[in-house]
């Protein structure tokens, strides 16, 4: 079954001095890209957390927000260089302006990490608390992803199978047209040749052996068999991926190029024979256009 790359999740849980939360959105991307936003001090978990991601998802862009609260720490520290860092920068920007208003004590406290609660550190002991509930929160919230990419997947499979089913009964349309490519050409070069014989002096007559011979000529430069055999192929393979797990998307994108590929030469190819041409033509437009439907749904897919 295919897995859509779009989801969210979020989770929250409650431990023995401290809560943690973890939110979780996925959209599509060619490859892994994440994006992980942890809280101060607490950077050293980056590669646990990175690790469970790889565990659970293989395709698409994640940024994950991790939320910390430490209880029972007493009062607030402030971080006293990095206020006056702020400082010094708004006396900068005062003095290179022109400025005249005073900095917003209120609003420099508000700044990140000017405020940390408690001492601001995590002991050893926390640390290893906090990566284990970390790991298997993150655990839990790309178990929930899954789930919502999954059901978004099924979705994508019912739009695509729908969507390939039309591509085959295009194909087998062209192929119904094509089988009267060979009479066509030679009653039109039958035509052709009477005028010649009749405006020709003697009234030569018509020769089969060569009739022949022309007839195959024209019909070998307008044959699309091979075309509509490899689309066949490409449309097998194609539901043989949409049962299987793993990254379905990148392979099925090649498919669709080289689809893509073959029926623009059924369309070069055709174009002479009105009498069918036309309608191959229209039939083959529309692959082209089922197929471009199909491509955009499978770029979401892992």
């Amino acid at each position: 079954m295919i897995r859509s790359m779009t989801g969210y999740s979020n989770v929250r849980v409650e431990e023995e001095g401290f809560s943690l939360s973890l939110s979780v959105k996925s959209t599509n991307h060619r490859f892994l890209d994440l994006q992980v936003r942890l809280p101060p001090g607490t950077e050293a978990l980056d590669p646990a957390l990175r690790r469970v991601v790889k565990e659970h998802v293989a395709r698409g862009h994640l940024e994950l927000v991790v939320g910390l609260e430490l209880r029972g720490r007493a009062g607030a520290a402030v971080d006293r260089e990095l206020l006056r860092a702020y400082l010094q920068a708004f006396d900068q920007a005062r003095e290179e302006f022109g400025l005249t208003a005073e900095p917003d004590l209120t609003a420099l406290l508000r700044a990140p990490g000017v405020i940390t609660m408690g001492n601001g550190e995590i002991s050893g002991t926390e640390e290893a608390r906090i990566k284990e509930t970390l790991e298997q929160t993150a655990a839990d919230a790309l178990c929930q992803l899954n789930k919502m990419r999954d059901e978004e997947g099924r979705a994508l499979d019912r739009d695509l199978k729908t969507r390939l089913a039309r591509l085959a009964t295009l194909r087998d349309a062209i192929a119904q047209h094509a089988s009267n490519l060979p009479g066509l050409y030679q009653r039109r070069l039958e035509g052709r040749l009477r005028a010649l014989v009749e405006e020709a002096p003697g009234g030569a007559a018509l020769d089969p052996g060569r009739l022949a011979q022309e007839v195959a000529l024209l019909a070998s430069r307008s044959d699309i068999s091979e075309e509509l055999e490899r689309f066949r192929s490409h449309l097998e393979q194609a539901a043989h991926l949409m049962g299987e797990a793993g990254e379905v998307g990148k392979k099925l994108d090649f498919l669709l190029q080289e689809m893509n590929r073959e029926a623009n030469t059924l369309l070069s190819k055709t174009t002479d024979v009105p009498e069918v041409g036309v309608e191959i033509a229209r039939q083959a437009i529309e692959m082209k256009s089922e197929i471009e439907k199909i491509r955009e749904q499978a770029q979401n897919i892992e």
